[in-house]
């Protein structure tokens, strides 16, 4: 743990360096901040306040149990600039919480929020996906509990499993057994989806890695892209959509038919989707046809439009709503 004359040095050498200290925060994370001894967290707090307010950061974010965070400490931390709290909620299943040993309970996470949200404090909270005993009803369950408590950020922590720990003890012995790497990408998707249609903010998809913590993970999903692939996702779901419900014509093309797919500047990549596999997928779904992908300027950010040229030229051309984001509105799934 870092001394709080480094911190401050840090915070220094930020604004120094020309850092935009108005749209910056001073955050602690990577433990429970108000779990740790009242001296060293005022330490801490006392450290970085120089670097606050007209020419600093614009706030200090931390992370911290939901069973952490009494009435005095909440006051302590308005006190010292603390404008954001996220909570380590994990799950919102006290069955899942107690395997699991987190050592808080669903109730601890309710009330926690609504005293962050009362004291005027950004409220965020952080969900882990894929926790030993955890099923797909739990994951959903989870994701709707988090939404009515109207966080303004959510960060999803798909599981890594990491030796040394009584989990990848569990994970050796064959007793945890992780969910799919294709049911983690559909949930992920799906949380994307919903957190976007209620307008909370996910700022954060995947671990972010520590140093040497790679050489320690014995499984789980850790991907420093994670966010992408599961947005591509929603990408190729409209893409199969499309291509399904124009089956007959795809299925019946003449030679030299191929489909244009148009997205926002930027998002070809999206389309595409991560290692070309969107592009594959679709043309498997849609009987070989070949596919064209371009960006266009025009374009809303998640816009998708597909078009079929034959030789011709186009003969059909669909945008499937304004957003990828609504993608389960459209196909009335709930799931990939």
């Amino acid at each position: 743990m870092p001394k709080p004359s480094e911190i401050a040095a840090q915070c220094r050498e930020s604004l120094e360096s020309g850092i935009d200290g108005k749209n910056s925060e001073i955050a602690f994370f990577g433990g429970s901040f108000t779990a740790i001894p009242l001296k060293e967290m005022m330490a801490y707090l006392e450290a970085v306040q120089p670097f606050l307010g007209e020419n600093g950061f614009s706030g200090i974010r931390i992370s911290t149990r939901p069973d952490a965070l009494p009435e005095n400490i909440l006051l302590l931390l308005k006190e010292y600039g603390v404008t954001a709290i996220e909570l380590g909620a994990q799950s919102m299943s006290d069955r899942v919480l107690m395997l699991n040993r987190r050592g808080h309970s669903s109730k601890d996470i309710i009330n926690a929020s609504k005293r962050i949200k009362l004291h005027g404090f950004s409220l965020g909270l952080q969900m882990m996906y894929g926790l030993y005993g955890s099923t797909s009803d739990d994951e959903k369950y989870t994701l709707s509990e988090c939404i009515k408590l109207m966080p303004d950020t959510m960060r999803l922590y798909p599981t890594v499993v990491l030796d040394g720990t009584k989990l990848g003890e569990l994970y050796k012995s064959g007793e945890y057994i992780l969910p799919s790497w294709e049911d983690m990408l559909s949930f992920t998707a799906y949380a994307i989806c919903r957190l976007r249609q209620e307008n909370i903010a996910l700022i954060r998809c995947g671990l972010h890695a520590e140093r040497n913590m790679e050489s320690r993970i014995l499984g789980g999903f850790y991907h420093p892209s994670l966010k992408e692939i599961a947005l591509s996702r929603l990408y190729l779901e409209k893409m199969l959509y499309w291509a399904e419900r124009n089956n007959d014509i795809l299925k019946c093309r003449e030679k030299g038919s191929f489909v244009l797919i148009e997205t926002a500047a930027g998002k070809a990549g999206l389309a595409a989707g991560h290692n070309k596999e969107n592009k594959k997928r679709f043309s498997e779904n849609a009987y070989g046809v070949g596919i064209k992908i371009e960006e266009n300027r025009d374009f809303l950010e998640e816009m998708l439009r597909l078009s079929f040229f034959s030789r011709k030229g186009c003969s059909m051309t669909e945008t499937l709503g304004e957003e990828v984001y609504d993608v389960f509105k459209i196909t009335g799934a709930s799931g990939i």
